[in-house]
């Protein structure tokens, strides 16, 4: 078999091809980064934020700085992802294609046997290749004069076009990584059209239908009636629709992303997958006793971001975001038995998003604010140079409780790449200079998914400073 098979090799992959037409794909990253930071990272325990419902803590005392805990002021990642793709073209011009993409993160100390446990972005329960968390497994048919129809796993163009555009300048987490959308689509449809001539560029238009399955694992779906009220789990399938344009000229390259979703969990943390909503259930833990009520979710992301070249040597990129949330309140499962006895307790398994006080019965209110994007490039050889930052602006919202749509944050970063190959064609090293600074202490700008994206904890910090140096193989 190896005799018949010619390979075509690149920096993006390898390409092998047998007698019988059919192409296999094999590619991906390897990326190792370490990192220091001028403030020490304030790490509040689970039991003040996350275990009482509020991850932000914007309804939670903050604890003093005594009692928080201390993270490493030294931080370390390793990634790796693997593509695996087969397609064949028809002598009907048809191309039939098949791929799954696996990314994950190595701890450090980490056995082999717990090598691949960690996905990138965790959203399927239990093990095995079936469960396992993937960017990409899908299956698709195309034709130059008719576009190209997949179906399955897929990633969004809100993030992994954002990602594009800004790992360049050192931006990724702080761009690709925030925002109202959703960066994996379990199940999904995705129709792209064929490129054709507009206003002396290039035209092309797609548009994903996704989905996922109804989200009951937290949820006991059978419970019993307690203080004569029914438990109503109710939960919801999300759904999302996303619009992508992209044009090009020898000068710019213009996109232009909408995406909005239904019924499902709502997050202000652009690169998770689309989980469903787990409903509205009834709940007898709210201070002074009742039921918390609240409609389905949604949420919506428009994003318009580019490219321009001026010359050779320089690129420009540029973008701005608004994002929409309908908000959504935290809700629980209920625990009926404790060390044998029946108790009326709770725990929670979807923290809500920017809901009100008792006073309001804890129902979501509606928030959106606006996110800029700018950075520049400089090619000289091997090397580039990069400047870019990201503004996270103020919410608009009418919640009284502060979920950070009063804060607006501002995270810089100075590059140096280059490009290594001497050792190999897809290696190149890293240097990065950060700046982080909040308006405010309090809940970090409602568009961050944590206090903490940018290093300093915006409920201590204002101010922050970073030095990364890292490797990226691409092979």
């Amino acid at each position: 078999m190896l005799g018949l098979i010619g390979v075509a090799s690149n920096a993006v992959g390898e390409v092998l091809t047998d007698s019988y037409g059919n192409k296999y794909e094999i590619g991906g990253f390897l990326k190792v980064e370490g990192g220091i930071s001028s403030t020490t990272p304030k790490i509040v325990p689970k039991e003040a934020s996350e275990y009482l419902r509020d991850s932000r803590n914007a309804f939670q005392p903050v604890p003093t700085t005594a009692a928080v805990e201390r993270g490493s002021s030294v931080s370390r990642l390793t990634m790796q992802q693997v593509t695996l793709g087969v397609s064949r073209e028809t002598d009907s011009a048809l191309t039939l294609e098949t791929k799954a993409t696996y990314r994950w993160r190595s701890p450090a100390g980490a056995s082999f046997s717990n090598w691949f446990n960690q996905p990138d972005v965790d959203y399927k329960a239990g093990n095995g290749l079936e469960s396992a968390d993937y960017f990409e497994k899908l299956v698709g048919i195309g034709r130059p004069d008719l576009g190209n129809l997949r179906y399955g796993t897929q990633l969004s163009r809100s993030w992994s076009r954002s990602d594009a555009f800004t790992f360049p300048i050192g931006l990724s987490s702080q761009w690709a990584d925030t925002g109202a959308g959703y960066g994996i689509f379990p199940e999904a449809l995705r129709y792209t059209s064929p490129s054709f001539e507009a206003a002396n560029g290039k035209l092309t238009a797609e548009i994903t239908l996704g989905t996922n399955q109804l989200n009951t694992l937290g949820v006991t779906q059978n419970r019993a009636t307690i203080n004569n009220t029914a438990f109503t789990p109710g939960a919801t399938r999300p759904m999302l629709a996303e619009v992508f344009l992209q044009y090009s000229n020898t000068q710019n390259l213009i996109e232009l992303i909408v995406q909005s979703s239904s019924g499902a969990r709502q997050s202000s943390f652009g690169k998770s997958a689309l989980v469903g909503w787990i409903g509205d259930t009834d709940r007898f833990d709210l201070p002074g006793g009742g039921l918390s009520q609240s409609g389905k979710p949604n949420q919506t992301v428009v994003l318009l971001q580019g490219n321009h070249w001026p010359n050779p040597t320089n690129m420009f990129t540029w973008g701005v975001r608004h994002n929409q949330w309908s908000g959504s309140p935290s809700l629980c499962n209920y625990v009926t038995v404790v060390n044998g006895q029946s108790i009326n307790g709770c725990y929670y398994v979807d923290s809500g998003f920017n809901y009100g006080s008792s006073a309001q019965n804890y129902q979501g209110f509606r928030a959106r604010n606006f996110d800029l994007l700018g950075g520049w490039s400089h090619y000289r050889g091997l090397w580039t140079y990069t400047l870019g930052g990201v503004y996270f602006g103020h919410a608009i919202s009418a919640n009284p409780i502060e979920w950070g749509q009063r804060n607006s944050a501002l995270s810089l970063n100075m590059g140096l790449y280059r490009k290594l190959p001497e050792v190999h064609k897809g290696l190149g090293v890293y240097v990065g200079l950060s700046h982080a600074n909040y308006e405010r202490t309090g809940p970090a700008p409602i568009s961050m998914p944590n206090n903490a994206l940018l290093g300093p904890n915006s409920l201590y910090d204002k101010t922050g400073f970073g030095f990364t140096v890292g490797s990226t193989l691409v092979f």
